[in-house]
Protein backbone atom coordinates (compact mmCIF):
# COMPACT_ATOMS: atom_id res chain seq x y z
CA UNK A 1 0.00 0.00 0.00
CA UNK A 2 2.95 2.23 0.76
CA UNK A 3 4.41 1.49 -2.34
CA UNK A 4 1.45 2.39 -4.58
CA UNK A 5 1.24 5.97 -2.69
CA UNK A 6 4.76 6.77 -2.88
CA UNK A 7 4.73 5.65 -7.13
CA UNK A 8 1.16 7.91 -7.19
CA UNK A 9 2.92 10.65 -5.71
CA UNK A 10 5.57 10.41 -7.86
CA UNK A 11 3.45 9.98 -10.72
CA UNK A 12 1.33 13.34 -10.08
CA UNK A 13 4.56 15.16 -9.78
CA UNK A 14 6.21 14.22 -12.67
CA UNK A 15 2.81 14.94 -14.12
CA UNK A 16 2.50 18.30 -12.67
CA UNK A 17 6.37 18.99 -13.94
CA UNK A 18 5.24 17.89 -17.65
CA UNK A 19 2.32 20.21 -17.56
CA UNK A 20 3.89 23.44 -16.41
CA UNK A 21 6.92 22.89 -18.91
CA UNK A 22 4.17 22.61 -21.39
CA UNK A 23 2.34 25.52 -20.28
CA UNK A 24 5.46 27.75 -20.08
CA UNK A 25 6.94 26.41 -23.80
CA UNK A 26 3.40 27.49 -24.75
CA UNK A 27 3.81 30.96 -23.02
CA UNK A 28 7.59 31.52 -24.43
CA UNK A 29 6.27 30.13 -28.31
CA UNK A 30 3.40 33.12 -27.88
CA UNK A 31 5.53 35.07 -26.99
CA UNK A 32 8.40 34.44 -29.65
CA UNK A 33 6.02 34.45 -32.24
CA UNK A 34 4.18 37.83 -31.58
CA UNK A 35 7.88 39.81 -30.80
CA UNK A 36 7.60 43.57 -31.87
CA UNK A 37 10.52 45.91 -31.84
CA UNK A 38 9.68 49.89 -32.18
CA UNK A 39 12.30 50.58 -35.14
CA UNK A 40 11.25 54.57 -35.93
CA UNK A 41 8.94 56.94 -34.54
CA UNK A 42 7.39 59.43 -36.16
CA UNK A 43 5.33 62.70 -35.96
CA UNK A 44 4.34 65.38 -38.69
CA UNK A 45 4.03 69.44 -38.95
CA UNK A 46 1.83 71.14 -41.57
CA UNK A 47 3.32 73.47 -44.11
CA UNK A 48 0.62 73.92 -46.30
CA UNK A 49 -2.85 72.28 -47.01
CA UNK A 50 -1.51 68.53 -48.00
CA UNK A 51 1.96 69.07 -47.78
CA UNK A 52 3.68 67.94 -44.63
CA UNK A 53 7.17 68.22 -42.55
CA UNK A 54 7.94 64.79 -40.69
CA UNK A 55 10.38 64.12 -38.34
CA UNK A 56 11.17 60.72 -37.84
CA UNK A 57 13.65 58.90 -35.78
CA UNK A 58 15.69 56.01 -35.66
CA UNK A 59 18.50 53.67 -33.99
CA UNK A 60 19.18 52.70 -37.79
CA UNK A 61 21.69 54.66 -39.71
CA UNK A 62 20.22 56.91 -42.10
CA UNK A 63 17.06 57.49 -41.50
CA UNK A 64 16.25 59.74 -38.53
CA UNK A 65 15.88 63.54 -40.07
CA UNK A 66 13.28 66.22 -41.81
CA UNK A 67 11.09 65.09 -44.92
CA UNK A 68 8.81 67.14 -46.57
CA UNK A 69 6.35 65.22 -47.75
CA UNK A 70 2.80 65.64 -49.76
CA UNK A 71 -0.73 64.06 -49.40
CA UNK A 72 -2.84 63.51 -46.49
CA UNK A 73 -1.14 59.78 -45.60
CA UNK A 74 2.43 58.96 -45.53
CA UNK A 75 4.12 55.20 -46.47
CA UNK A 76 6.97 54.03 -45.07
CA UNK A 77 8.47 50.35 -47.20
CA UNK A 78 11.45 47.91 -45.75
CA UNK A 79 12.86 44.84 -47.15
CA UNK A 80 11.86 42.16 -45.36
CA UNK A 81 13.48 38.52 -44.23
CA UNK A 82 10.66 36.47 -42.56
CA UNK A 83 12.48 33.26 -40.31
CA UNK A 84 11.17 29.64 -39.82
CA UNK A 85 8.92 29.87 -36.34
CA UNK A 86 11.40 27.41 -35.30
CA UNK A 87 13.90 29.79 -35.38
CA UNK A 88 11.72 32.64 -34.10
CA UNK A 89 11.07 30.09 -30.92
CA UNK A 90 14.60 29.51 -30.33
CA UNK A 91 15.66 33.43 -30.35
CA UNK A 92 16.17 34.59 -33.85
CA UNK A 93 14.27 37.54 -35.12
CA UNK A 94 12.77 38.77 -38.58
CA UNK A 95 15.59 40.96 -40.54
CA UNK A 96 14.65 43.66 -42.35
CA UNK A 97 15.81 47.14 -44.11
CA UNK A 98 14.27 50.26 -44.34
CA UNK A 99 14.52 51.39 -48.02
CA UNK A 100 11.87 54.28 -48.51
CA UNK A 101 9.52 57.06 -47.23
CA UNK A 102 6.84 58.57 -48.90
CA UNK A 103 3.29 60.48 -48.69
CA UNK A 104 0.60 59.89 -50.76
CA UNK A 105 -2.84 60.80 -51.14
CA UNK A 106 -6.01 58.16 -49.97
CA UNK A 107 -7.66 59.58 -53.53
CA UNK A 108 -6.13 57.44 -56.01
CA UNK A 109 -6.81 60.65 -58.89
CA UNK A 110 -4.69 63.20 -56.72
CA UNK A 111 -2.38 60.22 -56.11
CA UNK A 112 -1.31 60.54 -60.06
CA UNK A 113 -2.02 64.05 -60.51
CA UNK A 114 -0.70 65.87 -57.70
CA UNK A 115 3.02 66.76 -56.24
CA UNK A 116 4.74 63.50 -54.82
CA UNK A 117 8.19 63.03 -53.11
CA UNK A 118 9.65 59.72 -51.88
CA UNK A 119 13.09 59.04 -50.22
CA UNK A 120 15.72 56.52 -50.06
CA UNK A 121 16.33 55.15 -46.77
CA UNK A 122 18.24 51.93 -47.31
CA UNK A 123 19.16 51.15 -43.28
CA UNK A 124 18.51 48.58 -41.27
CA UNK A 125 20.25 44.94 -40.51
CA UNK A 126 19.91 43.26 -43.53
CA UNK A 127 22.91 44.11 -45.22
CA UNK A 128 25.44 42.40 -42.55
CA UNK A 129 22.89 39.29 -42.44
CA UNK A 130 22.56 38.39 -45.94
CA UNK A 131 25.70 36.38 -46.76
CA UNK A 132 25.11 34.56 -42.99
CA UNK A 133 21.61 34.07 -43.46
CA UNK A 134 22.89 32.46 -47.29
CA UNK A 135 24.62 29.83 -45.72
CA UNK A 136 22.12 28.66 -43.46
CA UNK A 137 19.09 29.13 -45.81
CA UNK A 138 17.26 26.44 -43.95
CA UNK A 139 15.97 29.26 -41.35
CA UNK A 140 14.59 31.55 -43.81
CA UNK A 141 10.75 31.82 -44.76
CA UNK A 142 10.14 34.10 -46.75
CA UNK A 143 12.11 37.37 -48.45
CA UNK A 144 9.69 40.20 -49.13
CA UNK A 145 8.71 43.71 -49.13
CA UNK A 146 6.87 45.12 -46.04
CA UNK A 147 4.84 48.49 -45.94
CA UNK A 148 2.71 50.30 -43.52
CA UNK A 149 1.22 53.44 -44.30
CA UNK A 150 -1.67 55.25 -42.56
CA UNK A 151 -3.05 59.15 -42.25
CA UNK A 152 -1.53 62.23 -41.33
CA UNK A 153 -2.87 62.88 -37.83
CA UNK A 154 -0.77 66.58 -35.80
CA UNK A 155 -0.57 65.82 -32.21
CA UNK A 156 0.37 62.55 -32.77
CA UNK A 157 3.41 60.40 -32.59
CA UNK A 158 3.22 57.25 -34.70
CA UNK A 159 5.60 54.37 -34.03
CA UNK A 160 6.68 51.58 -36.81
CA UNK A 161 7.40 48.16 -34.94
CA UNK A 162 9.37 45.15 -36.99
CA UNK A 163 7.04 41.98 -36.46
CA UNK A 164 8.54 38.83 -36.72
CA UNK A 165 6.39 39.24 -40.44
CA UNK A 166 6.39 42.74 -41.39
CA UNK A 167 6.43 45.66 -40.46
CA UNK A 168 3.51 47.07 -38.44
CA UNK A 169 2.74 51.42 -36.89
CA UNK A 170 0.53 52.06 -34.23
CA UNK A 171 0.04 55.54 -32.87
CA UNK A 172 -0.29 57.77 -29.43
CA UNK A 173 -1.55 61.11 -29.10
CA UNK A 174 1.79 63.09 -28.47
CA UNK A 175 2.38 64.05 -24.79
CA UNK A 176 2.26 67.55 -23.13
CA UNK A 177 4.86 69.73 -22.50
CA UNK A 178 6.56 69.28 -19.34
CA UNK A 179 4.92 71.72 -16.72
CA UNK A 180 1.96 71.83 -19.18
CA UNK A 181 -1.33 72.36 -17.35
CA UNK A 182 -4.45 72.34 -19.30
CA UNK A 183 -6.99 74.94 -18.79
CA UNK A 184 -10.56 73.89 -17.29
CA UNK A 185 -11.94 74.67 -20.48
CA UNK A 186 -9.63 72.23 -22.29
CA UNK A 187 -10.37 69.76 -19.78
CA UNK A 188 -13.89 70.23 -20.97
CA UNK A 189 -13.63 69.86 -24.63
CA UNK A 190 -11.17 66.59 -23.61
CA UNK A 191 -13.96 64.98 -22.34
CA UNK A 192 -16.92 65.83 -24.70
CA UNK A 193 -14.68 65.03 -27.24
CA UNK A 194 -14.26 61.39 -25.53
CA UNK A 195 -17.71 60.83 -25.46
Amino acid sequence: MLRLVQVSFLLIVLLSVVLAGSIGMNILTYVRLTAEQPIAKMYFEQVEDDIFTAHMASDDAGVSGSYKIYGDQWRIDAEFIKLKPWANIIGMDARYQLVRFEGRYSDTNRQNTGPYLAYDLAAGDIPDLIGYLREWDVMIDAEYGSSTFTEIKEDVIYTVYRTQSGIIVRSEPMPDPIGYEPTMLEDIQSWVSDK
